[in-house]
């Protein structure tokens, strides 16, 4: 038994024999890293606390004890770790540790996100041994599964249960499968919740005038949209530039934009391609998300054309708009007083606007886009210690404390984190978001995680960007858009890239596979 099981044995006998307060039981519980509502379920059930504690400690300890293994072994006592720059502070705190108890030294070799993809390319070429972990986004796993740089971490997965679909906290469904799967065999670990949400100025939508003014014009309350047509209506409403307050804070610039069109497709009930590879979105359901987009950039802030993730948040937090779409780290920022002065304490976030269907029913549909995971490189000198280290690291203890940490940009992507939080998960995101952030994620659709994924979602950005500037018309850029992708696809292999698509579209959400009728596809 490790020092952290004895601790918390101890504290559940001293409490299961009354020498020890509830008040304490919780506190001293908290210090070991376990949330209330864990905590709250060992004191009504001592029983079977032991067991449960064990059970949620099992993918970390075996993690620990393969990499104890694995590191008495290596000849090469170092693990060098790609990483996309700005996500070390998830992963640093840990490198004393592995270097006092196992001997390894964790390099960590950062470059710029969209430079993670190609050097995993570059490395299935050289075969340097370079890299032993590597840190890319979900739509790299296709390629470099295909290209042999990384391993098939299935068997591991078998035989050191990282607990990745367990109901309780395990990935939450469907990015357990579209943002760890390739063809169902696993590609990566997850480490990183990339879904968006959005976010409002609650101290404006507390303001009694402007809650008069809205009813009166509008005939409903003033609140967080439920959907898109009231998302509009907001940003048109609370738009003031004479004050640099803006309606929203949408992205419209390159590399960035084709999300926000993607996340209003699939509110429409399209997904990106019919069960042929048949590209949807020139269609009715693009044209209107092009329109919706247009019509709402003289409510954006005059910013959305450049924004980076980094200066959209920082404009968000500086109080220079209403509504921002943004991916959790948006939020963890936003929360804090350091980096969001204007905005600390006056959020209301929401699940992604829905859409009103054909049949008069709302859908409610996210975007679980970007998201990285740990894969390990085949050309690694010590593979099932790279294994080892991405288990450990994403397991659900090390996990739930990794991510609240401000220096990097890792968010919430097991069911735990969001639903049976930590004190500092709690501290870091409120237990609002944090509920906000399960609702949204189990509706999500993945990003283009496919063969050549990049070389897609890149030909959509270009489009729909050359859209918003007015270089073309909404159906010459969709048009011109499909005519790429299907380029794309015969270059690739139609056939191949039908098969993954076909994995990807039957692990969503029901509703999803309903009313874009991947539910009766084959």
């Amino acid at each position: 038994m490790n020092p952290s099981d004895r601790n918390v044995k101890d504290l559940i006998d001293r409490f299961a024999s009354g020498t020890e307060s509830r008040r304490g039981f919780l506190a001293a519980m908290s210090k070991l890293g376990l949330s209330a509502a864990m905590s709250n379920a060992l004191m009504d059930s001592a029983i079977s606390a032991t067991e449960v504690v064990s059970a949620i400690k099992g993918p970390e300890d075996r993690a620990w004890a393969l990499a104890k293994a694995a590191a008495a072994k290596a000849t090469r006592k170092k693990l060098t770790v790609l990483i996309p720059t700005g996500s070390i502070g998830n992963m640093s705190p840990y490198a004393a540790l592995w270097k006092k108890e196992l001997g390894i030294t964790l390099e960590f070799i950062e470059e710029p996100d969209e430079v993670v993809h190609t050097k995993g390319m570059q490395e299935a070429i050289a075969r340097t041994g370079r890299y032993d972990v590597m840190m890319p986004t979900a739509m790299s796993y296709p390629d470099w599964m295909d290209s042999g740089v990384i391993y098939d971490l299935t068997d591991w997965v078998n035989k050191y249960q990282p607990d990745l679909f367990h109901k309780d906290w395990g990935v939450t469904f469907p990015a357990s499968h579209h943002a760890q799967l390739y063809n169902g065999r696993v590609a990566g670990l997850l480490n990183d919740g990339d879904q968006i949400t959005l976010l409002c100025r609650d101290d404006h939508l507390k303001n009694s005038a402007k809650a008069k003014a809205f009813a009166d014009r509008f005939g409903y309350p003033l609140a967080v949209p439920r959907t898109w047509t009231e998302y509009a209506a907001l940003a048109k409403f609370m738009h003031d530039p004479a004050n640099r307050f803006y309606g929203a804070l949408e992205y419209r610039s390159r590399y960035y934009v084709k999300w926000m069109f993607m996340q209003r497709l699939i509110s429409k009930g399209r997904l990106y391609f019919d069960q042929d590879m048949n590209p949807t979105f020139n269609s009715d359901e693009g044209l209107q998300a092009l329109d919706e987009m247009l019509a709402l950039n003289k409510y954006l802030h005059p910013d959305a054309f450049s924004f980076t993730w980094s200066s959209n948040y920082n404009a968000f937090g500086r109080g220079e708009g209403f509504m921002n779409i943004v991916w959790p780290s948006g939020f963890k920022y936003s929360k804090a007083p350091s980096t969001g002065p204007a905005t600390s304490g006056k959020i209301a976030a929401t699940v992604m606007p829905a859409d009103k269907l054909k049949d008069g029913s709302l859908l409610h549909a996210g975007l679980f886009c970007w998201g990285y995971g740990y894969a390990v490189s085949k050309y690694s000198a010590n593979p099932e210690l790279a294994y080892a280290y991405a288990q450990w690291m994403t397991s659900p203890t090390i996990s739930m404390d990794a991510i609240p940490y401000l220096g990097g940009y890792s968010d919430p992507y097991r069911t735990h984190h969001m639903l049976a939080p930590s004190r500092r998960m709690i501290d870091t995101y409120s237990a609002d978001y944090l509920k906000t952030l399960h609702a949204n994620m189990v509706n999500t659709v993945p990003d283009f995680c496919l063969p050549g994924g990049f070389e897609y979602q890149d030909a959509l950005d270009k489009e729909v960007h050359a859209c918003m500037t007015g270089d073309k018309k909404p159906k010459q850029a969709l048009d011109d858009a499909s005519r790429a992708f299907d380029r794309i696809t015969r270059r690739i292999g139609k056939d191949k890239v039908r098969k993954s698509w076909l994995a990807l579209t039957k692990n969503l959400a029901e509703p999803i596979r309903k009313a874009s009728g991947a539910a009766k596809w084959g």
